[in-house]
């Protein structure tokens, strides 16, 4: 029984530590200065490759673009 419950413990703790890094690993940030966040339309699911000057649709999912009101802030900094 004392086996048992090592390996469970262990299982346990070893499942814990696999959570824990999958969850704060490299995960690819989305860059702010990008056509998708810095174009005057953007799509409100800030598709790759998506973004246009005049409205439209995303080509990636075909949600309609949105007016981006962060437009200036970005090309403040």
């Amino acid at each position: 029984m004392y086996k048992t419950a090592k390996v469970a413990r262990l299982g346990a703790l070893s499942l814990l530590f696999l959570i824990t890094f999958s969850c704060t690993g490299n995960k690819k940030e989305k860059q702010p200065n990008t056509k998708e966040y810095t174009s005057e339309y953007v799509c409100p699911m800030h598709c790759e490759g998506s973004g246009s000057d005049k409205p439209g649709t995303c080509p990636v999912c075909g949600m309609d673009y949105v007016k981006n009101n962060k437009k200036d802030s970005h090309e403040s900094h």
